[in-house]
């Protein structure tokens, strides 16, 4: 069975692009080292790991945010952010699977307490990349922590296994009616908020010609799950219903 990005193997997979990049980063210089190491960065790397915070910042909100299938809320998504990048060792356990500092000091002269600077030392690769390979950029910033998202927030949780493929099968479903309807590529996304008694439920909708999210439909009910399988089931009834001949 093939595995998907969620999948503890599939980290090699992810790895492996970069890897591929960061074997031969600096391999044209490899400066002879001193005896004693400076105690700071060279200049040149802490310009690039600030080029390399905004690249990471970018592509989080953006590209990120793009492949998650929930649609976000401002404060969801800064909540996010603090959970995977600035409050976890998710940066550091992917610096260290990677290889950045041994292939940064094949490069240049770095502090001795640069393998401590984890967030540092993957901006820095960010812009390299950018720079040289920027087709690897996707595996390295939002690839991965998709992956983490997925482990985190599996799109099928044991609990509710049986309506949570319901509702996969029935959102494909409503792909390709409404693409047929469209005759265009269309994306969906889900959106819930909530409340004390009840949740309200939204489907949203991005056509290739439109290129923005628009809200298809929403309902409300008393529980998720039930709002979810609802509020597929009344967008498949539209869009069958708008199809010609029906």
């Amino acid at each position: 069975m093939a595995k998907g990005i969620s999948s503890r193997n599939s980290l090699k997979a992810l790895a492996y692009p970069v890897q591929t990049f960061i074997a031969s980063w600096g391999a044209g210089e490899r400066p002879s080292r001193p005896a004693g190491l400076q105690a700071i960065w060279p200049a040149r790397y802490e310009l690039a790991a600030l080029r390399g915070e905004g690249i990471l910042r970018e592509r989080f909100f953006n590209a990120l945010m793009a492949k998650i299938p929930l649609q976000l809320e401002a404060d969801q998504q800064v909540a996010l952010w603090h959970e995977l990048v600035e409050q976890s060792g998710h940066i550091t356990a992917w610096v260290q699977r990677l290889g950045i500092a041994s292939a940064l000091r094949r490069e240049a002269l770095m502090p001795e307490n640069a393998d401590h600077e984890s967030r540092k030392l993957y901006c820095v690769l960010l812009d390299a990349l950018a720079q040289h390979a920027p087709e690897h950029l996707p595996w390295a910033v939002e690839k991965y922590f998709l992956h983490i998202w997925k482990q985190r927030f599996p799109d099928k949780p044991a609990p509710v296994a049986h309506d949570a493929t319901r509702a996969e099968i029935k959102r494909e479903r409503l792909v390709r009616a409404l693409r047929k309807l469209h005759a265009e590529a269309v994306e969906v996304k889900e959106s819930f908020l909530a409340g004390d008694v009840s949740v309200s439920f939204a489907l949203l909708i991005k056509r290739e010609s439109v290129g923005r999210w628009e809200e298809l439909l929403s309902v409300e009910r008393p529980r998720l799950k039930t709002a979810r399988l609802a509020a597929y089931d009344a967008a498949l009834d539209t869009a069958a219903s708008e199809l010609p001949g029906a």
